[in-house]
């Protein structure tokens, strides 16, 4: 991790001339939390963050099949987010209200708008909200979602500066087939900051209006607990309805894709 004299969220990425690398071990990383940002809500029982999955719950070698990047479609935009309050808004931010390119009709209604989170959340309406840190209580609904919402990959997570990389969304396809494409990618976990890399879409389909969830890496050396999932919810919610596919359970490790 990048470490400077000042403390500000900015200069992790500002600094680097000035900085020195440092090699953090995971059990310094809860007091790296504890500079940059306010405690968070308390979470599930994890695994220990050094106890390795078992074979079963093993990330996969190979990304999601059929994974498809935003970020690299042409017309694509890459998403701007606001900061939630006196964190920065790669860490905790969320978009204005966008334009869906078609109707999409979720738990029954139909929708012409959609926002995102940098954790790993897409939402309905004109109203955005999510959850701090992309918490989510298990089992599904979650009342603190007031707002229809999608959790493509509700976790913890921060969006690099680097070039290249980030939230984009870009609509692919011929009417009556599109579908919008959503990618977060080579985001990191903030347990694992700049350590650790976390890439996947979520496409909505036109007319059907299915929603697929590909995860193409999750990839944390010094937490391999979450790389089997331990650390996400898969899953979606409108009002007192919702399901998940894995509710910070070892179900959505690299290479998982979910129907809805």
């Amino acid at each position: 991790m990048y470490r400077c004299k000042s403390v500000v969220w900015i200069a992790l990425f500002a600094c680097v001339p000035a900085c020195s690398v440092m090699h953090e071990e995971p059990a310094e990383l809860g007091a790296v939390e504890a500079e940059l940002k306010a405690p968070k809500p308390s979470k599930p029982p994890l695994p220990p963050p050094d106890a390795s999955p078992s074979p079963q719950d093993a990330p996969m070698d190979s990304g999601a099949p059929g994974f498809v990047d935003a970020c690299l479609l042409p017309g694509m935009t890459l998403a701007t987010f606001t900061a939630t309050g006196t964190i920065d808004g790669h860490d905790e931010g969320v978009t204005a209200a966008l334009p869906l390119p078609f109707p999409f009709t979720f738990y029954g209604t139909s929708h012409s708008t959609f926002w995102l989170t940098t954790n790993g959340q897409l939402g309905f309406g004109d109203t955005v909200g999510g959850s701090a840190f992309g918490q989510a209580k298990c089992p599904l609904p979650d009342s603190r979602f007031a707002t229809p919402i999608l959790l493509a990959y509700s976790a913890d997570l921060v969006v690099r500066y680097d070039p290249g990389l980030g939230v984009c969304y870009a609509t692919t396809g011929t009417s009556p087939d599109r579908k919008l494409v959503v990618t977060w990618k080579d985001l990191f976990f903030y347990e694992s900051w700049l350590t650790s890399h976390v890439t996947f879409s979520a496409e909505l389909h036109e007319g059907t209006n299915a929603i697929d969830v590909l995860i193409d890496r999750v990839d944390a050396p010094s937490l391999p607990s979450y790389e089997a999932g331990y650390a996400a919810v898969v899953g979606k919610q409108a009002g007192s309805a919702g399901s998940a596919s894995s509710c910070f359970q070892p179900l959505a490790p690299e290479g998982t894709v979910v129907h809805f």
